[in-house]
C-alpha cells in the first residue's frame, strides 16, 4: 500500500538514509502549467533545519523531475521526481538496530518484516511525507485549472497544552509562515517556541493538533458511499505518521455534540462542509491531532530529531488534502451526470 488515489494515484519509495526518495504521479491530465519551482516551493516549507525549534538535519531537499513534463506543462504520463538525500549520518542510528522505541515502529515491523532498515525509520520515517509534498504540489496545480477557487490552508492550533485563537477566513499561507511554529496566533506563538526548545534541551518532545481549512468548494465533491470525503481524508490524514486522530468540524465541535439535535443543527457549520459524505459549498474544516515523537532521551540528543513534528507537518496535510481533492474531482468529472 505504497499508493494513494483512483484516477489521481500517487506513489511513494526510497528510505530515510537511501541515496533518495521520490514520486510518481499517475493520471493527472495533460495541458495543466506545472513548473519545478511550484514543486520545490513546496518542498522548501517541509525541508528540516529551517529554525532551531526542528531537526538539525540540514539537507536542501532539491527535486529533479524526470519525465511526464515538458516545456513547463505536463503531458499526461507519469510524473516521476526525486529528492536525492545529501546529509545522512546513518551512524547515529547504530544503537537502535536492537533496541526500540518507543510509540515508534521499531517493534511491530520487525515482527512483521523480519528484516528492516533502522537508520532513521526506514520508511517509517517522516522523511517519507517529502514524497507526498511533492505529490500535493502536483495535485495543486492541477486544482488551479480544474477547481480555481480551492484553497487550503493549515496552521499549528496547539502544542502540549497551548491553544491558540481561531483565525479569521482568508488565512493565508503566508501569513502563516511568518513564525516558525506555524501558528498565527501572535499571543501564544512565542510561548510554543520557547517550550519546544525546552523539550529539545531536555530529549524531550511534544504533540498537538493542526487546522485545515478548505475555502471555495463546489457543491457535491466526493464519491457515495465508500468514497465520502469524510472517509477519504481520514485515510489520507491518517496515513501520516504521527497523526492519532481526526475531527471534521467546527473546533468547538466535541463540545456541540453535547447540545441538543434541534440546537446542534441548527448552526450552519456545525458540518465542517460535509454532508452525506459530499462537500456542501461550505470551508471544510478539520482538526488533526498528533502525538509527541517517539524519539526521547539520549537518542534525541544524540540525533537529529523534530522534539515537535507539527510545524514541518503542515505543508505535509495541505499535500494530502489536496490529493484526496484533485482525485475526487477528476472521478466527478469522468461519470455521467443526469440532466
Amino acid at each position: 500500500m505504497n499508493t494513494l488515489g483512483t484516477l489521481f494515484r500517487l506513489t511513494t519509495f526510497g528510505e530515510s538514509h537511501g541515496p533518495a526518495l521520490g514520486s510518481i504521479i499517475d493520471g493527472c491530465p495533460s495541458g495543466i502549467p506545472l513548473e519545478r519551482e511550484r514543486i520545490q516551493t513546496a518542498l522548501d516549507r517541509r525541508r528540516p533545519g529551517q529554525s532551531s525549534i526542528t531537526t538539525a538535519r540540514s539537507e536542501a531537499d532539491q527535486v529533479e523531475i524526470l519525465s511526464g513534463v515538458f516545456e513547463g506543462k505536463t503531458i499526461g504520463t507519469p510524473i516521476a521526481a526525486i529528492v536525492r538525500n545529501t546529509n545522512q549520518r546513518s551512524q547515529d542510528y547504530d544503537r537502535l538496530k536492537n533496541v526500540d522505541r518507543p510509540g515508534h515502529a521499531d517493534a511491530v515491523w520487525r515482527e512483521r518484516f523480519k528484516h528492516r532498515d533502522h537508520r532513521g525509520g526506514g520508511r517509517t520515517s517522516g522523511r517519507e511525507t517529502l514524497c507526498r509534498v511533492i505529490g500535493g504540489a502536483v495535485a495543486e496545480a492541477y486544482l488551479a485549472s480544474a477547481l480555481p477557487t480551492v484553497r487550503t490552508v493549515a496552521w499549528v492550533a496547539q502544542v502540549g497544552n497551548l491553544v491558540s485563537a481561531v483565525p479569521e477566513p482568508g488565512l493565508t499561507r503566508e501569513q502563516v509562515d511568518a513564525h516558525p511554529t506555524r501558528c498565527p496566533d501572535p499571543v501564544v506563538r512565542e510561548e510554543m517556541s520557547q517550550r519546544i526548545l525546552a523539550a529539545k534541551e531536555a530529549g524531550d518532545s511534544l504533540g498537538g493538533s493542526i487546522d485545515v481549512r478548505v475555502e471555495g468548494l463546489p457543491v457535491g465533491l466526493g464519491e457515495p458511499i465508500f468514497g465520502k470525503l469524510k472517509a477519504l481524508l481520514a485515510q489520507a490524514l491518517g496515513s501520516v505518521g504521527a497523526v492519532t486522530g481526526v475531527v471534521w468540524g467546527p473546533p468547538d465541535l466535541l463540545s456541540r455534540i453535547e447540545l441538543t439535535g434541534s440546537v446542534f443543527h441548527s448552526q450552519k457549520d456545525t458540518y465542517g462542509g460535509i454532508q452525506g459524505g459530499l462537500t456542501n459549498g461550505e470551508p471544510v474544516y478539520l482538526r488533526v491531532f498528533f502525538k509527541p515523537p517517539a524519539t526521547l532521551a539520549e537518542h534525541a540528543k544524540g540525533g537529529r530529531h523534530d522534539p515537535c513534528i507539527m510545524p514541518r507537518a503542515v505543508p505535509v496535510l495541505e499535500a494530502m488534502v489536496s490529493l484526496v481533492l484533485a482525485d475526487l474531482s477528476l472521478q466527478m468529472n469522468a461519470r455521467p451526470h443526469s440532466a
